[in-house]
C-alpha cells in the first residue's frame, strides 16, 4: 500500500531549442544530486520522444518536507539558471495521488 504523505510530482519543461549539451550536462548533474537526496523515492528525466524541446520529470517525495528541502537545494538552483533563460514557456507542474 502506498504510504498516504508520499507525494508524486510531474514536472514538464518545454525548451525553445532541442536540449543541446549544456542542459543535458544540467539534467545529468540535477538528477544525480537529487537522487541522492534523504526523502527522495524516485527522481527521472525523460525526453520527449519525438520533440527533444521537452523534459518530462517523474518525482517521488517522503512528503512535503524532503520536497521542500529539494526546492531549496544549491543543484536545483544551479540547474535552473542554466535552463531557465531556455525555457519557452514556465515548467508545467502536477502533482498525482497514486491508485492502489
Amino acid at each position: 500500500m502506498p504510504d498516504p504523505k508520499s507525494l508524486t510530482l510531474l514536472a514538464e519543461l518545454t525548451f525553445a531549442e532541442p536540449a543541446a549539451e549544456p542542459v543535458l550536462l544540467a539534467l545529468a548533474a540535477v538528477v544525480g544530486a537529487t537522487r541522492s537526496e534523504p526523502g527522495c523515492l524516485e527522481y527521472i528525466a525523460h525526453i520527449h520522444a519525438e520533440n527533444p524541446c521537452r523534459v518530462l520529470f517523474y518525482e517521488r517525495w517522503q512528503g512535503q518536507a524532503a520536497l521542500d528541502a529539494h526546492n531549496a537545494s544549491a543543484h536545483l538552483a544551479a540547474f535552473r539558471a542554466v535552463v531557465g533563460p531556455r525555457l519557452a514557456a514556465p515548467p508545467q507542474l502536477g502533482f498525482w495521488k497514486r491508485l492502489g
